[in-house]
């Protein structure tokens, strides 16, 4: 059995946990508007072509750039084990 005092112990730690992480989100979401505003979206969609965006205030963009390292093909290794081979069946013995 568990016991209640800690399994009251960990729900606090995960609520507590929980209810930070929800202010972090809710501090990051103040000020912040779509971008695409739904204003630049109906221009667009009456064919109007926009340059620039308005700003959304979310700071500068930040580019993450990934590196792969790409390694030639290993030569496979010799076949380690031997197969047999079966030979075509014999014709039967009554050919005319």
């Amino acid at each position: 059995m568990t016991d209640p005092n800690a399994a009251k112990e960990q729900l606090a730690k995960e609520q507590e946990a929980r209810k930070k992480s929800n202010e972090e989100s809710a501090k990051r979401m103040e000020g912040g508007k779509p971008t695409p505003t739904q204003e630049e979206n109906d221009l667009a969609k009456l064919g109007v072509v926009l340059e620039s965006h308005e700003d959304d205030g979310s700071g500068p963009e930040v580019k993450i750039v990934m590196t792969r390292q790409v390694q030639a093909e290993q030569p496979k290794p010799a076949q380690q084990y031997q197969t047999r081979q079966v030979p075509p069946p014999k014709p039967s013995g009554s050919s005319s």
